[in-house]
Order: C-alpha cells, then sequence, then structure tokens
C-alpha cells in the first residue's frame, strides 16, 4: 500500500497548488504517466504492427479491467459521458414533441447533447431532498411523450448522491428507460450498473480511479446491446457490442489502455479504505473552512464521500461575473483550486479530497476565505 504520498509524492502536481478540485479532471500518478508513454512508444516503434495486430488485445485488457472494476460485463470503453450520451441519444428513434426528462442538476454538456434530440424538461428537487423526495421528483416530470430520463448518480457542481435504481424503478415500471450519467461513481463509490435496473450507464475512470483523461466505461442493458453503436464507424463496424466500441482509426490509445494500471494504483493505495479515510478529512475540512466564515455545513447530508457543496454568503458571488471573479481571486492570488458554483442564484463552492490532501490544504482555503470576507467587510 502507498502509505505516505507526501514524502514520496506519486503525481506530478504542483506543490504550490492547492488542489481542491480532483472531481473535475482527476489526478493521474507518475506510475500510470509512465505505462501510458510506455504505450505510446510502443506505437511510434512500430505504428503499423500496434494498430492492425497488438491494438486489439490490449483494448481488450483495458476493458476486462473496466468491467471487473465495475463488477459487470456488458462494458464498453469511451472517452466521456459526453461522448456515451450522444451515442444513445443517437440509437433513440424520437419523434417531435418527444420529450427527454432530467433534472436541475444535470452537466450542462448532457443537456445539450439532449436538446439537440429532443425537448427536455427538469425535474426539480432541492439540495436536502431525500430519496424518495427525488423519485417522486422525476415520477411527477414523466409524460406521455417521456423517451428517455436522464439521472445523475452523483450531481457534478451540486455534489449529490442520488437514488438512481429507486428512480429506475419507477421510469421501468412505466415503460421509460433511464441513462445513468455516473460520471463520478468510479473509484468513488461502489455501485454496479447491472444491479440498478437500468439501460445505460457511462463513468468516468479519470475523476476518482486515477487513470488518464478521456477514459469512461459504458454499460448498456442487453435488451440494447444490438442497437446502440458507436458514433464513427471503424473496422470493427461489422463486430458485436462492445467490440465494436474499441477502435475508431488512428487514434492515441495510451489513455484506455492505461486503465489496468490506473486500477492497480487505486487499489495499492487503499481503495475504499482510502475513499473512507479521505471523506474524514473532508469532513473536518469543510467544517473547518465553515467556522471561518461563518455559513453553515455543507447542504445535505447526501452528498458525496469526496465532495462537499458549501454555500457561501450570496454577495460574495451575486451573479456569474462575480463567482467566476472569486475563483480567478483564489486561483491566481492564493494558489487554491476549487470551484465557485451556482445553483438556483446562490453560490457554492465544491471542497473535494483524494489522497494527496492534507489538513494545511483546508487551513489554506479558511484563510484565505477569511481574507476575502475582511475585504469585502473593509470595502463595503
Amino acid at each position: 500500500m502507498i502509505s505516505d504520498l507526501s514524502a514520496d509524492p506519486a503525481f506530478d502536481l504542483d506543490p504550490g497548488v492547492v488542489h481542491l478540485n480532483p472531481g473535475a479532471f482527476g489526478v493521474v500518478p507518475r506510475a500510470v504517466l509512465r505505462a501510458r508513454n510506455g504505450y505510446q512508444r510502443r506505437l511510434e516503434a512500430n505504428p503499423t504492427r500496434f494498430h492492425r495486430v497488438e491494438l486489439f488485445d490490449l483494448v481488450n485488457r483495458a476493458r476486462a479491467a473496466a468491467a471487473g472494476f465495475l463488477g459487470t460485463d456488458g462494458v464498453a470503453l469511451v472517452r466521456s459521458a459526453s461522448e456515451a450520451i450522444a451515442t444513445v441519444l443517437a440509437a433513440i428513434p424520437f419523434a417531435e414533441g418527444d420529450e427527454i426528462l432530467t433534472s436541475e442538476h444535470a452537466y450542462q454538456t448532457v443537456l445539450f447533447a439532449c436538446r439537440e434530440r429532443a425537448h427536455v424538461r427538469a425535474a426539480p428537487f432541492p439540495l436536502d431532498a431525500g430519496p424518495d423526495e427525488v423519485a417522486a421528483a422525476f415520477v411527477a416530470g414523466l409524460r406521455p411523450t417521456t423517451r428517455l430520463v436522464v439521472v445523475d448518480a452523483i450531481t457534478s457542481a451540486t455534489a449529490l448522491v442520488l437514488p438512481v435504481a429507486k428512480v429506475a424503478r419507477v421510469c421501468r415500471e412505466r415503460g421509460v428507460p433511464v441513462f445513468v450519467d455516473a460520471a463520478h461513481v468510479p473509484g468513488h463509490i461502489d455501485q454496479r450498473p447491472a444491479d440498478l435496473g437500468v439501460d445505460f450507464w457511462v463513468g468516468s475512470f479519470h475523476k476518482w480511479a486515477y487513470a488518464p483523461r478521456a477514459v469512461a466505461g459504458l454499460y448498456l442493458a442487453p435488451r440494447w446491446r444490438e442497437q446502440v453503436k458507436p458514433l464513427v464507424p471503424s473496422w470493427l463496424h461489422p463486430s458485436a457490442f462492445p467490440r465494436w466500441f474499441d477502435h475508431a482509426g488512428g487514434d492515441d490509445y495510451s489513455a484506455w489502455l492505461a486503465l489496468p494500471e490506473a486500477i492497480d494504483f487505486w487499489h495499492d493505495a487503499g481503495g475504499w479504505d482510502a475513499v473512507t479515510r479521505s471523506a474524514l478529512l473532508l469532513d473536518r475540512g469543510v467544517r473547518l473552512v465553515a467556522d471561518a466564515i461563518g455559513v453553515p455545513g455543507p447542504v445535505t447530508p447526501r452528498h458525496a464521500p469526496l465532495m462537499r457543496l458549501l454555500p457561501l454568503p450570496r454577495h460574495w458571488a451575486p451573479d456569474v461575473a462575480g463567482a467566476r471573479a472569486l475563483y480567478e481571486e483564489l486561483s491566481t492570488r492564493h494558489r487554491i483550486e476549487v470551484p465557485v458554483v451556482r445553483w438556483r442564484d446562490d453560490p457554492y463552492l465544491r471542497i473535494g479530497a483524494t489522497i494527496v490532501n492534507r489538513p494545511a490544504d483546508y487551513q489554506a482555503l479558511a484563510s484565505a476565505l477569511s481574507q476575502h470576507r475582511s475585504h469585502l467587510s473593509r470595502t463595503s
């Protein structure tokens, strides 16, 4: 087990920056970067043989690692949740007047893709909604014209864990397929897509499972595996799911190929025990920040283990420009990376944790925000 990452750095992160936003783009260990670079060198040594012969077994190995980590078969490799939703939407025959039901918490690029295909309706529920309230909101949003429900396993901006199995159950009773945006799930919460009763599920491996960026797993329920095809046809197009997702031409597949090494690192770094330790650190850190600036703690007990949504005084970021300005102040003046998000016109910090974080990171954020509060008091 990797026991002390501060004494023996496993990452190339700038030590002069406080990294409290691992859920956005992840952190890639040096060991995984070395593995990826090894695959790239292997490609460049003999591009023809690599692409025509060697690549397919390597992708199969990576896909098997993804399926094993998620505890299910029926997983194809894709590059992102955005690619996955676009792929699924292309397989559904929408007609004029058809609708897609999602929530106010949905990820923007997923919404953009949905709006290209159908009218999008959002199920409203507050940040502190319980599982029954969330499921009821989706039920209330269903219409005879609803052709797809899109629900987040963990909401991106608001860091909520949603009851996807409960939502899937009520939708299945009404014959509506369900797509789960589980971008934040792999390596973060133990969720097996085949056990949820959903039709489609996508999880990103770069956010919490230490993979290079552009590595995601798309699960399809058996009834969809002949219908959902890659957006880009390739030489594998005559094959079947999941193999026809394995190749999209002369691309760089090294990020995919390094997935087994990333999963090995996740286990070596402590696996679920490490998630628990980071979650406890985050609890203490967020409490410290909240006390320092005089705000309540996290908005809900149903937050993701490694992300918390902390409310800010509204006048700190009264609009989008204000949120951007606060982020820039924290990033450039204090060298702290933490997202400032807005939901229903209220500002929040989405504070994260992973194995690289230490108590001093949250002390630095508390100090920076205290300075910001003092500055606002002097200038108001």
